[in-house]
């Protein structure tokens, strides 16, 4: 793989997740551990991400944002492993006659590996998804807009506007951050105008987050948190959040 390549998916990764660790780099990119470190180093020299104990973080100016850094890799050790097991249950709240949205995002497009077969129809604004739900044999259609490199999501005003002629029986949305006090926020300004546009035309929203996104707060709010359910991994660690909306904890995998 070449180093550029490289670059990109580390920035994807970190863009689309929040933060990672290096240990989760080493696994998902199948190099070495000292590779990854140096990556990291290049990449936050050119100021393209923070570099912390454990591995990196977006690059965020607001302090909310801030995370106890010093566990990090201890952290996200389990961090796919929860992002799988929201996205089976989330996957598993799709019938055959439902009409579905599926946001860009790390969580959301796990649910494609448990999608295989289902006779429901899809709307995406993720290239990864729509591939991956396109070879499975899935109707599925790909939204219009512009590319997104960092993250393969598409943005823009052809995205919104054509998100505007649907009406989905059930969307599912990832979010960089969730708190009681700012929603579900996101840190791109264009992100966050199509991830509310197409939560306004869904009947059932429902959030796939996993345990490191709570107490935090991105840039731009999406969604108040009455407007969704949550479905997380370790609804008990969360139990500050009921009064603001539903929440479900997943059991499975």
């Amino acid at each position: 793989m070449l180093t550029e390549e490289r670059h990109e998916k580390i920035m994807r990764l970190v863009n689309t997740s929040g933060a990672v660790s290096v240990q989760d780099l080493v696994s998902f990119l199948n190099i070495s551990e000292s590779t990854v470190r140096r990556d990291l180093l290049t990449l936050d020299r050119e100021g393209r991400l923070r570099r912390v104990h454990g591995g990196a973080t977006t690059l965020r100016d607001d302090s909310s944002y801030e995370a106890d850094m010093e566990n990090l890799q201890d952290k996200y050790s389990i961090h796919m492993s929860d992002k799988r097991r929201i996205a089976q249950y989330a996957a598993s709240l799709i019938k055959k006659d439902d009409f579905v949205y599926l946001d860009a995002g790390s969580t959301t497009e796990q649910m494609a590996d448990f999608l295989a077969g289902s006779e429901a129809t899809f709307v995406t604004n993720s290239i990864p998804l729509a591939q991956k739900l396109g070879r499975s044999g899935s109707r599925i259609y790909i939204l219009p807009g512009r590319v997104k490199g960092d993250t393969e999501a598409i943005v823009g005003s052809e995205m919104r506007d054509m998100i505007g002629r649907y009406h989905f029986t059930k969307g599912f949305f990832g979010a960089n951050g969730i708190a009681p006090h700012s929603g579900c926020t996101t840190p791109d300004d264009e992100e966050a105008v199509c991830k509310r546009a197409a939560v306004g035309q869904c009947l059932d929203r429902f959030v796939l987050a996993d345990s490191s996104k709570f107490g935090l707060s991105s840039h731009i709010t999406f969604a108040d948190l009455s407007m969704v359910t949550l479905i997380t991994a370790k609804a008990e660690e969360h139990i500050d959040y009921r009064p603001y909306q539903q929440i479900t904890e997943v059991h499975i995998l």
